[in-house]
């Protein structure tokens, strides 16, 4: 690689303590934010090989994407997990396949785990929550790759490969959007047990939804019991309300192109609003440059920027709705619930 991992690691620690550690917070920032843009190159790799296999199994996704891990999720990681080390994360560059059923999940699951990669070798056995839920209800299929090239500044990059259903994806960037409302990390447990529980409920309401198996807390819950806690949460709550609410505000400041490339998404929460800038694929140094520019100038509490590279403005939209600040879908699910439940007359 084109830093020692002991050298990222000295530069994680910089940017959690600061000077202290012997290595000034100014370099050690450059150090990550050269280090992250790396991971863009095995990453469009690894989005093409895994197609390759995908479809050499008969196996088609509704689509994927991929996307460089913001500095301040970067921290934030680092503070949740002291003993990992910058250099231990594995998802600082992260490729995201999405499809329409759980039968077509699996079925790209099995291919996926018997796949021999080019230039990528296993990392890890791959985590798969959608056969055991984590108790936040996050559900999708891990897997962790290590780039093998004869380019030394690319050799030894770890990336990160994530399966799950639309609907999984629909909940997960659901949750996302919540954060906003919420200003709290509700993706790591953190923050509003209210909101929480609730996206615990609905991640269960999903997986029977789809004949998998739900968090060990919901094991022994009846349909009636999921829609009276449904109702009696976003009767309270207004959990629905909120998200709709944050929907129909939101204002997208859009550019006009369809050419495959990578776009940096400039999401201001307070003024509802989404700005994009599209860099053409051969641009990747001034796209990652500008990424990083905008990241130092914005206000964090109110602000959060992007890098990430779909192949046509359509696409990005579904790959990532929470950066538009739009839980549509998530919605629309819920409510074909809520009106099952009413049908029955749970409610």
């Amino acid at each position: 690689m084109k830093y020692s991992r002991n050298k990222i690691n000295l530069s994680g620690k910089a940017l959690l303590a600061g000077p202290e550690t012997g290595f000034p917070f100014t370099d050690a920032n450059l150090l990550v934010e050269d280090w992250r843009k790396l991971h863009m190159v095995p990453l469009k790799e690894l989005i093409g090989e895994v197609t390759r296999v995908l479809s050499q199994g008969g196996v088609t996704a509704a689509f994927s994407s991929h996307r460089l891990k913001r500095m301040t999720s970067i921290v934030a990681k680092l503070r949740h997990n002291p003993g990992m080390g910058l250099g231990g994360l594995q998802d600082i560059g992260g490729a995201r396949f999405v499809f329409e059923d759980i039968p077509s999940l699996l079925h790209a699951q099995k291919i996926m785990t018997a796949a021999k990669l080019e230039h990528f070798v296993v990392d890890r056995e791959p985590y798969d929550y959608v056969a055991k839920p984590k108790e936040s209800g996050y559900r999708s299929i891990h897997f962790a790759y290590k780039y093998i090239s004869e380019r030394a500044d690319f050799d030894g990059l770890r990336v990160e490969l994530q399966f799950r259903t639309r609907l999984q994806h629909d909940w997960a960037m659901a949750v996302e959007t919540a954060e906003l409302i919420s200003k709290s990390p509700l993706k790591a447990s953190i923050g509003d047990e209210h909101w929480l529980e609730f996206f615990r409920l609905c991640s269960a309401v999903f997986a029977r939804k789809e004949g998998s198996p739900v968090a060990d807390s919901y094991k022994d819950y009846t349909e009636k019991d999921y829609c009276m806690q449904y109702a009696q949460l976003d009767r309270q709550y207004k959990f629905l309300d909120q998200l709709r609410a944050l929907v129909s505000a939101v204002q997208i400041m859009e550019v006009h192109t369809k050419k495959e490339g990578y776009v940096v998404l400039l999401i201001q929460f307070a003024e509802k609003r989404v700005q994009l800038k599209h860099f053409p694929s051969e641009n990747l140094e001034e796209a990652a440059y500008y990424y990083a520019e905008v990241e130092k100038s914005i206000d964090e509490a109110n602000s959060a920027v992007v890098l990430v590279s779909v192949s046509d403005m359509k696409e990005l939209q579904d790959a990532y709705p929470s950066y538009f600040l739009n839980a549509g879908e998530f919605i629309d699910s819920l409510q074909d619930f809520n009106n099952m439940c009413l049908s029955k007359h749970y409610l």
